[in-house]
């Protein structure tokens, strides 16, 4: 359960709104915060999995630099 505050301009358009589509206020404002949430919950993770991927690549290139680094110090590595 979630209780919301709104102002009362807020409110009364809201409730302009239901009346108009048939639905209750309840309805609307669960729609409209599904809709936030999907946006920014994908939003997060395409900015997590980019994150990700840049954090791999320079993991990657740390270790090569490691493996090079020993290769040039006693010609052992490879």
């Amino acid at each position: 359960m979630l209780g919301v505050r709104l102002d009362d301009e807020l409110e009364a358009r809201l409730a302009a709104v239901a009346r108009s589509q048939g639905r209750s206020k309840s309805d609307i404002a669960r729609d409209a915060v599904r809709r936030y949430v999907e946006l920014h919950d994908a939003a997060f993770r395409a900015e997590a999995r980019r994150q990700s991927e840049r954090a791999a690549a320079r993991d990657d290139a740390a270790d090569w630099a490691f493996f090079d680094a020993v290769e040039a110090a006693d010609g052992r590595w490879r």
